[in-house]
């Protein structure tokens, strides 16, 4: 049996990776994620006591978090899908230049860049639905509540919530679907040719470490047509410890 947090640092410490990693998923950026991570932890610490008083304090520190996140990213995408085909697909796919600016003749870097471009490539697909959508899918499809539990943590309906998740899985599909090489692989978008067009675009860079890059190749897995399959075999993203000990530190309940 679980212990129960007696402090919202406590609490903070044990679900501070998941958090990070589903605002990562909300935000599409590292360091937007920390940046967003940073204010609302603050603000945390004025609702220790409901928090903590809550039946399950791990779900009532993320809908915190989630609506925090809904009311600051607003009612709008941040991008729509024709901007996201427009940088990555406007040109045919080309061969890996290993010379190439943040490749720089070092193979190493290979193997962790196509690791970002997969995970940043998904994240900006979630980006182009309204967050109030994208969040429904990250609740549901990637850390499986169900509707009811994931309306509750929002605050709203669940009817309304059914009708937010129904939308993020049709558009999510319906998007990747034709086009993704980890849904089909007769599909014509694929990593590694489009490496190279990511980079020069910088839509991928190299990530601050290779913490939540895996050892297996980015294709290693066979495709997988249901969406949330997909973005649930994804490695989650991960802080290191110096920005975590930072994020804790701005806890002081």
């Amino acid at each position: 049996m679980a212990i129960r947090p007696t402090t919202l640092r406590q609490l903070y410490i044990a679900e501070l990776p998941r958090l990070y990693a589903f605002v990562y998923d909300m935000c599409g950026a590292r360091e937007d994620a920390y940046r967003f991570l940073s204010h609302v932890s603050t603000k945390a610490n004025d609702h220790a006591a409901e928090i903590l008083e809550a039946p399950v304090p791990a779900d009532a520190i993320l809908g915190f978090v989630a609506r925090s996140l809904e009311k600051e990213l607003g009612r709008r995408a941040e991008q729509t899908f024709q901007i996201l085909d427009n940088v990555l697909r406007s040109d045919i796919t080309r061969p890996i230049d290993i010379h190439a600016p943040g490749i720089d003749g070092d193979p190493s870097r290979i193997h962790v860049l196509l690791w970002e471009l997969k995970r940043t490539c998904l994240t900006a697909v979630m980006g182009c639905l309204p967050p109030s959508v994208r969040l429904s899918f990250l609740l549901t499809d990637i850390l499986g509540y169900g509707p009811a539990d994931a309306a509750d943590l929002l605050e709203i309906k669940e009817s309304a919530y059914r009708v937010r998740l129904t939308r993020a899985r049709k558009r999510i599909e319906d998007y990747l679907t034709p086009r993704c090489f980890h849904v089909d692989q007769q599909n014509p978008c694929n990593c590694e040719g489009r490496l190279g067009i990511a980079l020069d675009a910088k839509f991928v860079t190299a990530p601050p470490h290779d913490l939540d890059t895996p050892k297996a190749a980015h294709d290693a897995d066979p495709p997988r047509r249901d969406m949330a399959s997909l973005y649930r075999g994804m490695p989650r993203v991960a802080l290191s410890e110096a920005k975590s000990a930072e994020l804790v530190a701005l806890i002081t309940a």
